[in-house]
């Protein structure tokens, strides 16, 4: 009897030895799934959130002070705005800034790289923290701007836009500028109103987005759409004629930059074909003629790439374009007055940009129609009437 006893006994120590070991693979079995689902569930640090303070040191917004953003936060509380839940509050910054702020893990985000104070997302608060240099705060937080700026991101507060417009012009178009938002066209308008398209490094910010993961620039297709149909009211019919405008002035500069630094462009020669393409689409044909003429191989390129698919690309080198095959034709300024006027428009009524002297060598860009698109010696681009310029 005490025999079976004891048999008994090490029978429970084994099932009770055996249960252990089946809960113990149980649980590192959970342990390596948890930790192999959290390594494939990483996500990476907010982009723009170091920044370096120009003597070797570095600052990090993930240090930014709690008091800061509890001190906009009870602002915005006592006017009343209306926070934004998470799914709007992610949505939004996405649309408008192109941060898809799920994939980070900071709360606090700055979302853009190249300001004093750029605009801040305070995840969970879920508020944008604009501060204002001008203002006599000792955080430089207005409460003004805080409150408009907010109310305009996240609601297209028509109120809030008028104020912006009136008090804080540039922080709508940074929206603009810096980060490429185009879907409010009333907005777009505005910034393009008195934009300095002559400025080349303006104009280059104005159309390309710098990727932070390929650390290349990419084309804003959507913002030279704008500027097609806000600037010159659309494409022309044919090249029987040239939109008046000056927003394509830096053409060939961009052309140029992007040629001379393929690598810092994504995609560089459709980017090139495409430039041209919308050029060419109101009308401008001076600058594929120029790089057709100097560039015997560029057209074969482009055939060879089916032009990119851009139709009006292809249309004008095979059906338009005639080789210059004189190498020595100079165009030069013949005024018997001495000198004649470089003009902004096509019309003796647009504003002189400068006086040109007789005898003066010129680039001609576009010879259509009567008016000239030119580019002088000293790099100035305007127009003149064909009856000035001699070869």
């Amino acid at each position: 009897m005490v025999r079976i006893i004891n048999i008994l006994l090490v029978m429970k120590i084994y099932i009770l030895i055996l249960i252990c070991a089946i809960i113990n693979i149980s649980c590192n079995g959970q342990n390596s799934s948890s930790k192999n689902d959290k390594e494939m569930n990483i996500v990476k640090k907010a982009p723009y959130n170091i920044t370096d303070e120009g003597d070797g040191t570095k600052s990090s917004y993930d240090d930014l002070s709690s008091e800061i953003i509890k001190k906009g936060k009870k602002i915005l509380e006592h006017r009343k705005f209306k926070f934004p839940n998470n799914l709007l509050f992610s949505e939004t910054i996405n649309k408008i800034y192109n941060l898809n702020i799920n994939e980070y893990e900071n709360n606090i985000i700055a979302l853009r790289p190249t300001s004093i104070f750029p605009e801040v997302a305070i995840r969970g608060n879920n508020y944008i923290l604009i501060q204002d240099a001008d203002s006599n705060d000792d955080d430089f937080i207005s409460s003004d701007l805080l409150f408009w700026y907010n109310s305009f991101v996240f609601y297209k507060d028509e109120i809030s836009y008028k104020f912006l417009k009136m008090k804080y012009p540039y922080v709508l178009k940074d929206l603009v500028i810096e980060y490429g938002y185009n879907k409010d066209k009333d907005l777009v308008k505005f910034v393009f109103n008195d934009f300095d398209f002559d400025n080349k490094s303006l104009f280059h910010d104005l159309i390309f987005s710098y990727n932070m993961n390929n650390h290349k620039y990419c084309i804003r297709k959507g913002i030279l759409d704008d500027i097609e149909n806000i600037i010159f009211g659309g494409m022309t019919e044919d090249f029987s004629y040239v939109k008046e405008g000056n927003a394509y002035s830096n053409i060939n500069y961009i052309t140029k930059e992007i040629d001379n630094n393929k690598d810092n462009y994504s995609n560089p020669d459709e980017i090139i074909a495409y430039i041209y393409e919308k050029e060419l689409r109101i009308g401008i044909v001076g600058y594929i003629q120029q790089r057709l003429d100097t560039d015997i191989k560029y057209k074969s390129f482009l055939k060879n790439n089916d032009y990119f698919g851009f139709e009006r690309l292809k249309d004008y080198a095979e059906y338009i374009y005639e080789p210059n095959n004189n190498e020595n034709t100079n165009f030069i300024i013949y005024d018997e007055d001495g000198y004649t006027n470089l003009r902004e428009g096509k019309s003796t009524s647009s504003k002189i940009i400068q006086k040109i002297n007789s005898g003066e060598e010129i680039q001609v860009l576009d010879n259509t129609g009567d008016w000239w698109l030119i580019e002088t010696k000293t790099g100035k681009k305007g127009f003149v009437h064909k009856s000035r310029v001699k070869n």
